[in-house]
């Protein structure tokens, strides 16, 4: 394996995908494609924090992943734990150097602030000592960090801060997605366990915290639906067709979800639970489901 491919499955290349067709998403619910200076070095800024995150999740579980992620684990033996750190430094200064000329560009100190603690959150989700990933509800920082934060940073150095009804999409795909991380949580239940991290499964239950899931992102959802209406207020048409779009993206994670739940539930034993869990559960299409649902509404509300 070269040490590029390595870096690649350090950084969960497999959510790239879902994280370009992402970054189209605030550039759309704005209205705007200008590519001026600030938001070029926003969007660098995008992808560099998203996957130092990935890095340290990486660097930080390696022991846990030689048992059942061979694939993430090989890839941060062979960059060496020394070498790891030193490209986390790199994503970070290059990160913060380019927010603060942001920050310069738009007179505006309070976006380099911004990046500072979602940043904070994001590193310390799964490093020490804070390691919010077994905190409880603290894990719920994952929600700020990876999903709210990056968002609503790329649409205002786009655009200013949203409006209302946007502010309404950007909380509900939050939501929504954090739901969706959490079943996520749910396959590495024995791993977990065994390695004594209290992550949200072994601190609150496999079932209970599919069920958490459920829960959220339903909610997200409803939430979704809403800022269509008031998006929408004059135009029922275009609000009935975005709410069926993203209904019809989000019933693969929710149906695939309410399936898990009925396993978590079940009479097997454990093993056997988590075994089915890992087989049926798709986490990076179930996300990338409801991106592209995401996107197409946002491509209507820019038509529109």
């Amino acid at each position: 394996m070269s040490r590029i491919t390595a870096y690649l499955k350090a950084c969960r290349v497999e959510y790239l995908p879902a994280e370009i067709i992402g970054v189209f998403i605030p550039f759309l619910l704005s209205g705007s494609f200008s590519l001026e200076m600030p938001v070029i070095e926003a969007i660098i800024v995008f992808f560099l924090l998203y996957w130092c995150g990935f890095l340290i999740n990486a660097l930080e579980d390696v022991e846990v992943d030689k048992k059942y992620k061979r694939y993430v684990a090989s890839a941060v033996e062979e960059l060496g734990k020394d070498f790891l750190k030193i490209i986390i430094l790199v994503h970070l200064t290059i990160s913060f150097l380019l927010t603060f000329h942001i920050s310069l560009q738009l007179s505006n100190i309070w976006i380099f602030i911004f990046v500072v603690i979602s940043t904070f959150f994001g590193l310390f989700y799964s490093a020490k000592p804070f390691h919010f990933k077994v905190r409880g509800v603290l894990h719920s920082t994952l929600a700020f960090s990876a999903m709210f934060a990056p968002f609503l940073f790329l649409y205002y150095v786009i655009a200013g801060f949203p409006p209302f009804p946007i502010l309404l999409i950007i909380i509900a795909l939050t939501v929504t997605h954090y739901g969706i991380a959490l079943i996520n949580q749910s396959q590495d239940y024995i791993e977990d366990k065994e390695a004594g991290l209290a992550t949200p499964a072994v601190r609150w239950g496999l079932a209970e915290t599919l069920i958490l899931s459920l829960v959220l992102s339903v909610i997200g959802l409803a939430i979704s639906f809403m800022s269509m209406i008031i998006l929408f207020a004059d135009r029922e048409i275009l609000a009935f067709i975005s709410i069926l779009i993203l209904f019809i993206a989000y019933s693969f994670p929710l149906k695939g979800t309410w399936k898990l739940i009925k396993i978590s539930i079940g009479k097997e034993e454990l093993m056997e639970k988590i075994s089915r869990i890992k087989k049926m559960l798709n986490y990076a299409a179930w996300q990338m489901a409801g991106v592209i649902g995401l996107f197409i509404i946002s491509f209507i509300i820019f038509i529109f």
